[in-house]
Order: C-alpha cells, then structure tokens, then sequence
C-alpha cells in the first residue's frame, strides 16, 4: 500500500508539473503568420485567413460547378421580363455572363483554382450590377433611385 501511495502521488505530481507548464507556455504561444501580436496566443489573423480560405473554397466550388451563369442568366432574364432591366444594359450583362462561362469552362477544366475564385468573384460583381440596374423592387437596393 505505501509503494501505491507513493507511485500515485509522484503520477500526480508530474501530471501537475506537466499542465502547468503547458499553461505557461500557451500564454507565450505566438506562432508566424499571425497579424497581430497577441501575447496569449490569440488573434484575429488566424481567424481571418481560415475566413478567407473558406470564402475561396465556396467561390471556387460554386463557380466549377457550372450553376453561376445560368442562375445570374435567369436571374437577370427575370428582371428584364419584369420591364426592370432595358434592353441595352440587359445585351451588356449578358455579354458579360457570356465570356465568363467560357472563362469557367477553360480555367476548371484546367484546374486552375486561383483563376476560377476569380472568375467567382466577377460572378459576384454582375449579381450585384443586376440588382443596382432593376432597381426599387427587385431583390435588393429598393433605397435607389
């Protein structure tokens, strides 16, 4: 019993010695590529480049998937039917949803990631050239005009 004693108390004691010296440590943690220098190991860089990645994954994985074009072509189709979009500008943004499908076809087929987030983007940008030319009423913006 005393050599059980024994042996639990020094587990105990290294266990101990062990998580104090893990705490003190994480409050000096501060690893590279962190933006801002947080001496408890905290920050907000880390946070924002997983942001980021997440953000790149979603751009990429939605624009590859071959649905961008033909949802910002219905969309934008559904706003001209609507009388919201004159025939002018509607001709330019399709021309535009146009170049980028071919964009896409050529850059994921490809497998260029970096290109395809790009092309992503550009999506986002004629979605939102949609909803500023419809207007009052159409998905969004109603203070304009």
């Amino acid at each position: 019993m005393n050599r059980l004693s024994k042996t639990l108390a020094a587990a105990l004691a290294l266990g101990s010695a062990v998580t104090m010296t893990g705490t003190a440590s994480a409050h000096d943690w501060n690893r590279p590529g962190y933006r801002y220098f947080q001496p408890y190991g905290g920050g907000y860089g880390d946070q924002r480049v997983r942001q980021r990645a997440a953000y790149s994954r979603y751009l990429v994985g939605t624009t590859c998937s071959g649905q961008r074009g033909a949802t910002l072509e219905h969309h934008l189709r559904f706003q001209y039917n609507l009388g919201r979009v004159d025939r002018w500008t509607a001709g330019r943004i399709q021309t535009a949803i146009d170049r980028l499908q071919w964009r896409e076809q050529h850059e994921c087929g490809e497998g260029d990631w970096r290109a395809a987030g790009r092309i992503g983007r550009e999506y986002q940008r004629i979605s939102r050239w949609i909803t500023d030319v419809s207007g009052p009423g159409g998905y969004g913006d109603g203070w304009r005009r």
